[in-house]
């Protein structure tokens, strides 16, 4: 994980915005916001061009002080026209502090309500993509923090129109290049539109060689020309993205995290959703545990799980706002985590990653042993990371108002049996082999079962069962937050805090109930426990995949592959099916992610994730590494 370097606030002697870095000012004297609406907006035929459309996308090469974005979200608003989602992609590699970017919009006072709510949701400063969701979830910030010539090649998305913002040529060469150019086509379609105040003739000269039809037109504040372009050749690689999906309907089966998430998003994005749940009650498997905990991750080589797991908590933590905004509120709290070491060497690891990485103190900070002890007010076992950034849920209440909206519909004591494809749309039958429904696009978020009902995906789906103590609250001399290492212990919830997740061995669940209180005496070596203190128990099992990550995404087709398969694109899919599938023990985290994901895919939308991530998370990915050993 890289911590970037902020921008530091400067201003030059006529009081604009400037980077000593660069030598160069932010914007024109014309004044940021004009700058904003006359050369990338108007340049790119806005607002007209976002009219009547489902979606509209905007990519920008330098977020700056974010007056550009600001601008675009201000006249998407007051435009009654306006797209139903205003989606603005933005890289940038130094960005400003959080307090730095309330100081500089408060020279515009007109935009001071989008600033404010900009401000309020500034994420974790960590290179990556971040994504912000605005204006009720209708305005979607992705804010790309990096070097553009690195993550540019990571995103997968289809740019409706393009800002190429930044500092001068002559100032930033890095950003006006060939490559740059290049990547900014493979993100375009055919009637992509794109803008720019500079009219320098290595940057026309790049934009056509790369496939945009550039022109000299009016400049603005005292610059006699601007330039403004649109494509004028096919890209070498098309985004597999659809820009308007053709029937906004589907079906998922499962009503547990998974399923829900996915039916929350798409019914956001104006779908209509059936949930078809087996069970009598939604929540039944691990979703219905009675408190979930999600914290962030770390480690030195900051390697894919550890990506994930922080995309995940950022798009779940926005996920319990939005729902609060909805009158939709999930019983939650956020007094922090601590992971003990489980031993000496893992608490240096802790120590170590927590330096190298630098971890900002909003995320977590190592503790050792005294520390940690006097945190607690017992003697804990060892020192550990404290996750300042992390949370407890109650997971029942999550699935009741994901799919509390009115674009869901959900059917319990309905057990999918099988599924085929006919004419273009997949049948779901039950026992007695009778029609359930019928849909072209059909999402399996039911844990393993997903295997059995689909057995020509080849899902490679496995289930731990696992245990989950409940103690009530007022027996436990215990730190309010959360405890994690050998086991783990929730703060407490309608008086009950739970204890887990033991492993079932040889059936015995009441067994795995008393070894989660001996693994919790591991983590307070002086608190006092008896077996008598257990209020319940509750079982289930978590379905995983071989190396830990989840199955998101369009499922693979290995029996129908008649072609080579090196890459994830080659190989054959089923149509219309897609999977939520193998969370493990971190459903709270990616649950939300994994809806917006299939969302994203679905809809045409800019993805979520860098294309690695992408890669990593795909239901097809075992399926290509047969293919590749067979090769």
């Amino acid at each position: 994980m890289t911590i970037l370097n902020c921008a530091p606030l400067e201003f030059s002697p006529e009081g604009i915005p400037y980077s000593s870095q660069f030598d160069d000012i932010y914007h024109s004297r014309g004044g940021g916001l004009a700058q904003a609406r006359e050369v990338f907006m108007a340049g790119n035929g806005l607002p007209q061009a976002w009219q009547g459309r489902t979606h509209f996308t905007v990519l920008e090469t330098g977020f700056g002080q974010g007056l550009s974005f600001l601008a675009t979200w201000q006249a998407w608003k007051a435009d009654p026209a306006r797209s139903q989602r205003l989606h603005f992609v933005s890289v940038e590699q130094y960005p400003f502090r959080r307090d730095d970017l309330a100081l500089l919009h408060a020279h515009y006072p007109e935009i001071a309500a989008f600033s404010a709510e900009l401000c309020a949701a500034w994420p974790w400063l960590t290179e990556g993509i971040h994504r912000i969701e605005l204006a009720e979830g209708r305005v979607i910030l992705t804010l790309v923090l990096g070097n553009a010539s690195q993550w540019l090649p990571e995103l997968q998305l289809a740019a409706d129109a393009i800002y190429l913002d930044g500092f001068a040529p002559d100032k930033n060469p890095g950003l006006w290049c060939p490559a740059i150019y290049r990547q900014l086509r493979r993100l375009a379609h055919d009637q992509t539109t794109l803008a720019t105040y500079t009219v320098a003739g290595h940057v026309r000269r790049g934009l056509a060689d790369a496939g945009f039809a550039v022109e000299r037109i009016q400049g603005f504040a005292g610059k006699r020309q601007m330039l403004r372009g649109q494509s004028a050749q096919g890209p070498r690689w098309r985004s597999s993205l659809r820009q308007e999906a053709p029937a906004r309907s589907a079906v998922i089966v499962g009503a547990g995290m998974a399923g829900a998430s996915a039916a929350w998003q798409l019914a956001r994005r104006g779908w209509e959703v059936s949930v078809l749940e087996a069970g009598d009650t939604i929540a039944g498997g691990s979703s219905g545990n009675h408190v979930g905990l999600m914290h962030p991750t770390f480690s030195r080589d900051d390697n894919l799980q550890a990506r994930l797991t922080r995309a995940g908590c950022e798009q779940t933590l926005q996920a319990l706002a939005l729902l609060e905004h909805a009158g939709t509120p999930v019983a939650h709290g956020r007094p922090g985590h601590l992971q003990i070491a489980k031993t000496p060497e893992q608490d240096a690891l802790f120590a170590e990653i927590a330096a190298e990485l630098q971890l900002p103190g909003e995320l977590a900070h190592h503790l050792d042993q005294q520390t940690g002890s006097q945190l607690s007010g017992q003697g804990i076992s060892a020192g550990g990371l404290f996750y300042k950034a992390s949370c407890w849920i109650h997971p029942p209440g999550l699935c009741t108002a994901l799919l509390h909206h009115p674009g869901i519909t959900v059917h319990t004591g309905c057990r999918v049996a099988g599924m085929k494809r006919e004419d273009g749309v997949w049948l779901l039958s039950g026992d007695a082999g009778e029609i359930l429904t019928r849909s072209e696009t059909v999402i399996l978020a039911n844990a393993t079962a997903a295997a059995q009902l689909c057995p020509q995906a080849g899902l490679p789906l496995t289930d731990s069962r696992r245990v989950v103590t409940r103690i009530a609250a007022s027996r436990l001399d215990a730190p309010e937050y959360a405890l994690s290492g050998p086991g783990y212990l929730t703060p407490g919830y309608q008086g009950l805090r739970c204890a887990g997740a033991a492993e079932v061995r040889d059936g015995d669940v009441a067994a795995a109930a008393r070894k989660n209180l001996q693994e919790l005496r591991k983590l307070l070596p002086r608190i006092v426990l008896d077996d008598d203190m257990i209020y319940d128990w509750r079982d289930c099992s978590r379905p995983a995949s071989p190396d830990r990550l989840p199955l998101i995404g369009q499922l693979p087709a290995p029996h129908a592959q008649t072609g080579p398969a090196h890459q994830l694109w080659q190989l054959a899919r089923l149509p219309g099916l897609y999977g939520a599938l193998g969370f493990g023990s971190r459903g709270l985290t990616w649950a939300i992610l994994a809806g917006d994901l299939l969302g994203c895919l679905l809809n045409g939308e800019p993805l979520p994730l860098e294309r690695k991530l992408l890669d990593a998370v795909d239901p097809g990915r075992f399926a290509l590494r047969q293919f590749r050993k067979q090769a």
